[in-house]
């Protein structure tokens, strides 16, 4: 096994021993995109893939597909990967996965058996009747009009075929595992980070009276592209009263002349994201009044941050900036709540209500939005619970009025 697969099969192997006896199915698609419970699992981006787990080893394939010694009882394995053949149409469309079982070998992902994603509901069939219990790992998330979602299209199949069977919800094991993040990952969010930082540091200065929202967001999109990263989610860039609408997506007004303008986005970059906001004058310098809301927003955060501890809530944390918002007066005009868990989804899988423990990564954001003084701030960092205090993670994007309004005086108008 390789050095790189260690942690996806130790991932895979605690799975196994949370979930107990049974079959475990993981499926590759979440919709028109990976599942990223799969590619926590396994390391690769496959949707069409599926992914068979169990403490138990069990018997698949035999016969005219694979000849040899194992041909009338068939290969004996704990983990076995799917995925598709070599497809040379697909590639040629640009619709192929990341891998093939023509070019992932078993020891390089740390399972027993890759197989054909064709022959995974033959294994179901199979296995299935020598087990009592199948857990399931779902591509997207529980809803009851999730109807014609792939994962239960697929249960309803096994339920009204394997009858006896238990059928369990392991989603939220795996949910769980993701919600404290190893080194590894807290790694990966960093190189985000860095990305993110670099491509803000390039943007902003852009933005100046007269210049298009859009240019601002072309050059953050240039820069995650040169680093051969994407937008982790539909980027932010609302100037003056844009910055109101907390999903303002459009991006097409025109800067104008004191305007603050609020950027929100995050580089994805090998399945990982970040999520930062910043906010700053247009024109290079805050105002009075722009600097005073903008300096609550700011200790607000600051006070956030010191409230991520082990054993505190997201709950405790939102109080914690609240109470800031709400002695300077602003209480009403904080429209939103100021942490959510962060790594492969923007907004990460976890209870919301479990309490904080070292590993876990969140969002700090608070906001003040003054509709009749066209005034919205927002700032955001991302943040690394540690077993004594919080680490805020990457490198240091500017964030006090006087960073910004060097970043800014030092820019080229647009």
């Amino acid at each position: 096994m390789q050095q790189d697969a260690q942690p996806y099969h130790a991932r895979r192997e605690a799975l196994i021993r949370a979930a107990g006896d049974g079959l475990i199915l993981v499926r590759g698609a979440a919709g028109a995109t990976v599942n990223p419970s799969f590619f926590y699992l396994t390391g690769i981006r496959e949707p069409a893939g599926a992914l068979l787990l169990s403490k138990q080893s069990f018997r698949i394939g035999s016969g005219r597909r694979h000849p040899g010694p194992n041909y009338s009882d068939g290969r004996e394995a704990t983990q076995v990967l799917f995925l598709p053949g070599a497809d040379p149409m697909a590639e040629r469309w640009g619709e192929a996965g990341d891998a093939n079982t023509g070019t992932v070998q078993a020891d390089a992902v740390g399972v027993d058996i890759v197989a054909n994603v064709q022959e995974f509901e033959e294994a179901l069939v199979k296995v299935l009747p020598r087990v009592e219990t199948l857990h399931v790992v779902r591509g997207a998330p529980v809803g009851l009009s999730a109807t014609g979602n792939s994962d239960t299209k697929l249960v309803d199949r096994i339920r009204r075929n394997f009858f006896g069977l238990t059928i369990r919800d392991a989603t939220p094991i795996v949910a769980e595992m993701r919600r404290l993040k190893d080194p590894r990952e807290v790694a990966a969010i960093e190189r985000a980070l860095a990305v993110t930082a670099e491509a803000l540091g390039r943007a902003m200065p852009l933005a100046r009276p007269g210049a298009k929202e859009y240019q601002v967001e072309a050059e953050i999109t240039r820069t995650y592209r040169a680093h051969g990263g994407t937008h982790g989610f539909t980027p932010i860039v609302g100037a003056g009263s844009n910055a109101l609408k907390l999903h303002y997506i459009q991006n097409t007004g025109t800067i104008g002349d004191g305007d603050l303008v609020l950027i929100d986005t995050g580089v994805s970059i090998d399945g990982y994201g970040c999520d930062i906001s910043r906010t700053f004058p247009a024109g290079g310098t805050f105002s009075e009044r722009q600097r005073e809301v903008y300096e609550v927003v700011l200790a607000a955060q600051e006070a956030a941050i010191a409230a991520c501890r082990p054993r505190a809530t997201l709950g405790d944390v939102h109080r914690a900036a609240y109470a800031v918002i709400e002695q300077a007066g602003f209480a009403e005009q904080f429209l939103h709540g100021t942490s959510h868990h962060l790594g492969l989804e923007t907004h990460d899988v976890g209870d919301v209500l479990a309490p904080l423990a070292p590993g876990a990564v969140i969002t700090v954001e608070p906001g003040i939005y003054l509709d009749d003084e066209g005034i919205g701030i927002r700032i955001e960092d991302d943040v690394l619970v540690t077993e004594s205090e919080a680490r805020v993670l990457g490198p240091g994007i500017p964030k006090t009025v006087a960073e910004i309004e060097a970043l800014m005086g030092g820019g080229v108008s647009a």
